[in-house]
């Protein structure tokens, strides 16, 4: 099998897979408490591990994981970096990306409040005017809309996802302790979500991940074919309008949930 990250590569390699396939996976996260059942560095873990599968399926190279995010959990063990700090990394990641010849970018975010979700999608629009190249910036549940996953917080969704990408990071006593527990007692374990110990498993995880690896693959294949910015720009507003009506549900529903 080919080379795909982008940090083991040599030169030679490199060049070769631009002139094949002149496309980059770009995975972003956090540092941020996920309970004590998943280990802090989540987002940015499985957004590697479903980029490396999605590079698998439709080419291109995966590049290591940014944890350099926006905003996180009021909890111990979480890096909340400036907005400036994001808009850096990723548009110099960008711009490299672009000077080295690749003219297909998919950035996906496994770290998805709202702030740093309008902010991806912004940069990209921004980096486009600049360049020919074409950006996609978004969370991984954007290619899960059969699934209904439009995100949750180290609770039913993103514990079945690590336990399909990395089940070894999974720790199955932790999530034995807190069996039962929903609302505020769940809350205060710092889950936001349907209770994992209760909810998840590899199958729910395995099918999720299978749909978003095969439409991010589609989504791929498409942007290398056209030259067209518009298809990024007009799949970015419909996933702005899906992910912002369904946070709100989602928020509404953990508050009555708490009370």
């Amino acid at each position: 099998m080919a080379p795909l990250r982008f940090e083991e590569m040599r030169p030679d390699e490199l060049e070769a897979a631009v002139a094949e396939c002149p496309l980059a996976w770009v995975p972003v996260g956090t540092l941020e408490w996920h309970g004590r059942h998943l280990p802090v560095g989540l987002d940015a873990l499985k957004a590697h591990a479903l980029c490396l599968r999605c590079a698998e399926r439709a080419g291109g190279v995966v590049l290591p994981p940014s944890y350099h995010s926006m905003l996180g959990m009021m909890f111990p063990w979480t890096f909340r970096y400036p907005p400036r700090v994001l808009r850096d990394t990723m548009m110099t990641t960008w711009k490299f990306l672009n000077e080295y010849g690749f003219r297909s970018i998919i950035t996906v975010t496994g770290h998805y409040p709202p702030t740093q979700v309008a902010a991806l999608m912004a940069l990209a629009h921004e980096f486009m005017r600049r360049s020919d190249t074409m950006v996609l910036a978004v969370p991984e549940f954007a290619m899960a809309p059969e699934s209904r996953y439009c995100g949750d917080h180290a609770a039913k969704w993103e514990t079945s996802i690590l336990m399909e990408l990395r089940p070894e990071l999974v720790n199955r006593e932790k999530l034995e302790e807190i069996k039962g527990l929903r609302g505020f007692a769940l809350w205060k374990h710092g889950i936001q979500g349907r209770n994992p110990g209760d909810a998840a498993s590899r199958e729910t995880g395995r099918a999720v991940v299978e749909e978003m690896v095969e439409n991010f693959s589609v989504m791929a294949r498409k942007m290398l074919l056209s030259r067209d910015q518009s298809l990024v720009r007009e799949f970015h507003a419909s996933v702005a309008r899906r992910f912002f009506t369904e946070h709100a549900a989602r928020f509404k529903s953990l508050v009555e949930n708490a009370l």
